[in-house]
């Protein structure tokens, strides 16, 4: 089983739990049991499940997001995933069909997004469009109807902001994550968002889409939180940025796996004091307010 479980990336699946919660978070939820089966749902089946599919047909033998060496699909990857996705769909239902619903769209878009017959990931609009749709905007709803039972006020200006500016952060980051891997995307003849806009207009994209998405974000935590967590998180964004920028002037002096290691180490930099952040904001909502 060992193979099976490694190709979930299961520590890259917390990397995205963020969105999920920034919606849970802004739709006022709370902790309880609800999130818990939603949260595994989502993240430890869905995801997982949808990671384990793409191994089984791009057969990685570099770095891929969250794994520096992946081991080579084992016979049964594809059967693996499809059943393991069909658990968390099973808990989707627990939660809610609203949720349920955003789970089996986001399903069958992981499977566009891989298999050969469409493979959105080969092409750079149709990858782009997909990664913020299942990564920013659906999981950030999944997240809000969590907390409601519905999408209730999800289109008020709040929700359509805290959607956006989740989309925008992780939209930018999507060709960062593959800058490292543009030869061997090109011996598959994917032509990936960051093959298509190149190293340069992939980092040019990267800043400009993540400082409009931080925006959204600080102008969001000044009117619902406090301003002085506005400002604590305008000060994290900008060093985030200077971190990426200073990235980008030592790219090409960088092997890919040195470049791999960067780029998750600027993930797990933006991700984990951000979840955190959003974890102490649901333990007040719970017992403090």
């Amino acid at each position: 089983m060992r193979p099976y479980i490694t190709l979930l990336r299961l520590p890259f699946q917390f990397l995205l739990s963020p969105i999920f919660l920034w919606g849970y978070l802004l739709a006022d939820g709370t902790w309880n049991a609800t999130l818990l089966i939603a949260y595994l749902s989502f993240h430890l089946f869905l995801y997982a499940g949808g990671t384990a599919l793409n191994s089984c047909y791009d057969r990685d033998e570099g770095p891929i997001g969250g794994l520096a060496h992946p081991p080579p699909p084992p016979t049964h990857l594809l059967e693996f995933s499809l059943v393991w996705q069909l658990i968390g769909f099973v808990l989707a239902l627990a939660v809610n069909l609203e949720f349920a619903a955003i789970y089996f769209v986001m399903f069958w878009m992981s499977i566009a997004y891989s298999h050969p017959r469409l493979r959105w990931k080969g092409k750079p609009f149709g990858a782009l469009a997909t990664i913020m749709l299942g990564q920013g905007i659906l999981p950030f709803y999944a997240g809000w109807v969590t907390a409601r039972g519905t999408l209730q006020n999800g289109a008020e200006g709040l929700a359509i902001l805290g959607a956006l500016s989740a989309t925008l952060i992780i939209g930018g980051m999507y060709p960062l994550t593959q800058i490292y891997q543009l030869d061997a995307d090109a011996e598959r003849g994917d032509l990936t968002s960051a093959r298509f806009l190149g190293v340069n207009n992939s980092f040019r994209l990267a800043l400009f889409s993540i400082s409009l998405g931080g925006a959204g974000a600080v102008l969001i935590a000044a009117i619902k939180f406090s301003w002085w967590e506005a400002a604590g998180l305008a000060i994290f964004l900008c060093v985030f940025l200077i971190a990426v920028a200073r990235w980008r002037a030592r790219f090409y002096s960088q092997t890919v796996m040195q470049n791999f290691k960067t780029v998750m180490l600027l993930y797990a930099g933006v991700t984990l004091p951000f979840l955190a952040w959003i974890c102490i904001q649901l333990v007040l909502a719970t017992f403090w307010k």
